[in-house]
């Protein structure tokens, strides 16, 4: 039996005090642009952060678990652009074609896979790249993937795993 998919939003930690700063320049990658933020501001960004993590961290982990055939594709059906989970789903039938499947009494053990940090990179308003590394039982991976904002949820629109 697989466990259902669960996006929850972690609990924030204590706010730690900033100091002001009138303007602060940065470069980044992509040139210079500089920021200003106000202290309300700054806790929103940091819960949006966290809560684009667990919602990735999550997905990646169950993308995993589907890829490795301990969990069925409808679970994540309503996280994932249609297009991206027919690709998943085909992946894990190929996979399924060439190993052998998992007895049930393997399906009750501890997860496969577990995950571990998680990168946010925010490209926009509505879009988040986020770089998340996971545990399986023969090694760490990296799993990338894209999230977009449609309407009020985070929906899974790339993944890449390494």
């Amino acid at each position: 039996m697989t466990a259902p998919l669960t996006l929850s939003r972690p609990q924030a930690p204590a706010p730690v005090p900033r100091r002001e700063t009138a303007a602060l320049t940065s470069p980044t990658r992509r040139g210079a642009h500089s920021c200003v933020q106000s202290h309300d501001h700054a806790r929103e960004s940091v819960a949006d952060r966290e809560r684009i993590a667990a919602t990735a961290t999550s997905l990646a982990v169950a993308c995993l678990e589907i890829l490795s055939g301990v969990r069925r594709i409808d679970t994540i059906a309503r996280w994932v652009d249609p297009e991206l989970l027919a690709k998943i789903d085909h992946r894990a039938q190929l996979r399924a074609e060439v190993a052998p499947a998992r007895p049930p009494s393997d399906l009750s053990s501890p997860r496969v896979v577990q995950p571990g940090t998680a990168h946010v990179c925010r490209v926009n308003a509505t879009v988040a790249e986020v770089t998340v590394i996971v545990r399986t039982p023969n090694r760490f991976r990296a799993v990338a993937v894209r999230l977009e904002l449609l309407t009020t949820r985070w929906t899974l629109t790339a993944l890449q795993t390494m």
